[in-house]
């Protein structure tokens, strides 16, 4: 049996530069006829698009119907891939050589994101990682974190048992803890390393650019034993 890495995107492995901000804004007029008037005042910190995308609806006061969010998740994947091919993401450093590190130590690798399946697949495909991942779970399947979470771990591939899970949210944190896995908090993103140590991460690194440190960190989080 080899451990599993649950990795979050948007923070963690990179920055998509506002594109998805505007992809989001297009998307949302064109699938629920409105336009939503303060794109610029949503966090989409530790969010999820269905989540988002529900609450935008209810304010602007148009039911989000499974027909609607299907069709808002096809639009938004459109013009992120117009958004990443004319501007790519910044991927942080030392994420591609953490990645291939861990995946060449037989770790497999999956995805807890927010985003919508298309996009979270889309964005680590211009960031250059998308074949060191193999599974996860994702926004348009739930509008809560945890139980996205949960969805990932039952994607588990067969010879693997669930390690930790890598964030830069206090939600992050909570949906590992939530599902029994340690997690780890880096602070690349949006919250500092002292706001990820309060909200009770099992480890805090600042970056990956330390890759040795990284790796070291990482072991230290996974199980010894297989549960």
């Amino acid at each position: 049996m080899r451990p599993a890495i649950l990795f979050d995107i948007d923070g963690t492995l990179l920055h998509a530069r506002g594109v998805g901000r505007g992809a989001f804004d297009r998307a949302f007029r064109a699938a629920y006829g409105v336009a939503y008037p303060d794109m610029a005042s949503i966090s989409f910190i530790g969010a999820t698009d269905l989540g988002v995308v529900r609450a935008m609806a209810e304010q602007c006061g148009v039911p989000s119907t499974p027909a609607r969010e299907e069709h808002f998740a096809f639009l938004l994947a459109h013009h992120l891939e117009e958004g990443l091919t004319a501007t790519p993401p910044h991927v942080y450093p030392g994420v591609p050589e953490l990645l291939r590190a861990l995946t060449a130590r037989g770790i497999a690798l999956g995805l807890v994101t927010g985003n919508v399946r298309a996009t979270a697949w889309m964005k680590v495909r211009h960031a250059g990682v998308d074949d060191c991942f193999t599974f996860g779970g994702y926004g348009d399947e739930d509008p809560d974190r945890n139980t996205i979470t949960r969805l990932a771990l039952s994607r588990l591939p067969p010879d693997t048992f669930p390690a930790l899970l890598v964030g830069d949210t206090p939600r992050d944190i909570e949906a590992a803890h939530r599902n029994g896995l340690k997690a780890l908090a880096v602070g690349s993103g949006w919250i500092s390393v002292e706001e990820l140590q309060v909200a009770g991460a099992d480890a805090v690194l600042p970056d990956f650019s330390a890759i040795d440190r990284s790796l070291q960190t990482i072991q230290t989080l996974i199980p010894t034993t297989v549960r």
